[in-house]
């Protein structure tokens, strides 16, 4: 009789203890982008669920940090976290100045960083942990901008948890790829980078980035790396080809392309902030 062999994520089977020390051999490689295919590797087979970060209190009492379930926000947070990190210790407060606005951050439900083209993506390029890598690419990249009006987006249903959050106004850009570009480009695209998915406008849903993971190299291919709330309903790779396929699969709510971003060694912010504890 076969016996039932069940796979799970490397991370979900190591203790903190292990998790410190997967941090610190990460952290014996240089690139930046190599650390963050290291260890976003141990991630493969984590479980996707909703929301699975917060304050620990309040609006949103889930735990600051937690590897037993991702979404793909998280996962790409934690990851990040990590490889500017060089101890679980310091991966956990990095992680807060990657969440939460303000220098340092202060950690709220109104400061976190809820909107991915005006508070995550402006924020993390100020404090040093991102580059937009999309015109680097492709000097011909599209452009498109994410429209922001309280009056307006506080009548979502999916937004109206947002109502006591710091949420900026006003119009922000964000350069992308179209699906037919990138796949034409994607040799270009830098190991290690995040790939952001950029839908069309839409009034009804606001937001226009709505999915993001890694880029990786494995045996010579690229992949995505990310934690799809599809049939999987984990941290999976797929090919990078097919994933830009799936992409066309979507008619509700049509893909415009794909942005990418450069992940940087922040350690000249990371040593302020600890510094300052």
């Amino acid at each position: 009789m076969l016996a039932l062999v069940i796979a799970t994520a490397p991370v979900l089977q190591l203790s903190d203890q292990q998790v410190d020390r997967a941090i610190a051999e990460a952290h014996l490689v240089p690139a930046i982008g190599e650390r963050v295919e290291r260890l976003s590797a141990l991630f493969v087979g984590v479980p996707y669920g909703d929301y699975p970060l917060g304050e620990g209190s309040g609006v949103e009492p889930q735990p600051r940090w937690r590897v037993d379930q991702v979404d793909c926000q998280t996962f790409v947070e934690t990851v990040l976290a990590m490889a500017n990190a060089r101890s679980l210790e310091r991966a956990k407060q990095v992680l807060d100045d990657i969440r939460y606005a303000g220098d340092p951050p202060k950690v709220s439900f109104a400061t976190l960083n809820h909107f991915t083209e005006a508070q995550w993506l402006p924020s993390n390029s100020a404090k040093g942990y991102l580059r937009e890598e999309t015109r680097t690419i492709d000097p011909r990249a599209e452009r498109t901008t994410l429209s922001l009006r309280r009056k307006q987006w506080e009548k979502v249903p999916g937004l109206k948890r947002l109502a006591t959050a710091k949420v900026p106004q006003g119009d922000f850009p964000i350069d992308y790829l179209t699906l037919d570009q990138a796949k034409k480009r994607a040799a270009s695209i830098e190991p290690g980078s995040i790939l952001l998915v950029v839908r069309r406008s839409d009034p009804k849903r606001v937001v226009r980035v709505s999915h993001m993971g890694f880029v990786v190299r494995k045996e010579g291919r690229l992949y995505v790396r990310h934690a799809s709330i599809g049939e999987e309903h984990q941290v999976i790779d797929l090919e990078i080809g097919a994933f830009l396929d799936r992409q066309r699969e979507y008619k509700k709510w049509p893909v415009q392309g794909v942005a990418l971003l450069l992940p940087l060694d922040a350690q000249a912010r990371v040593t302020r902030l600890m510094s300052a504890r």
